[in-house]
């Protein structure tokens, strides 16, 4: 087995997005990895884009609660004020 060394050129946190998009581009270079090394980063390449485009669904649909939130908030504010002006 080979030895693998490396060094930290960054520590600071870095976004899901990101992270995925770095771990695709090395899964696809040439990058050395054993067969089983190989099919090991593929994987998790895979479960990070799953895990990307999940984020992404549950964001979307967070924005649309509360797009549909504040639509019957201004809603019921107007019935509020007409009833109001009607007293």
């Amino acid at each position: 087995m080979k030895t693998v060394t490396g060094r930290v050129n960054c520590s600071e946190p870095i976004s899901l997005s990101k992270a995925a998009t770095l771990l695709s581009g090395f899964v696809s270079s040439e990058n050395g990895a054993s067969r089983d090394v190989s099919a090991y980063l593929r994987r998790a390449s895979g479960a990070f884009a799953e895990l990307k485009s999940i984020h992404r669904e549950i964001k979307s649909k967070l924005r649309s609660n509360k797009k549909r939130k504040s639509d019957g908030e201004r809603k019921s504010k107007k019935k509020r004020k007409s009833k109001e002006n009607d007293a």
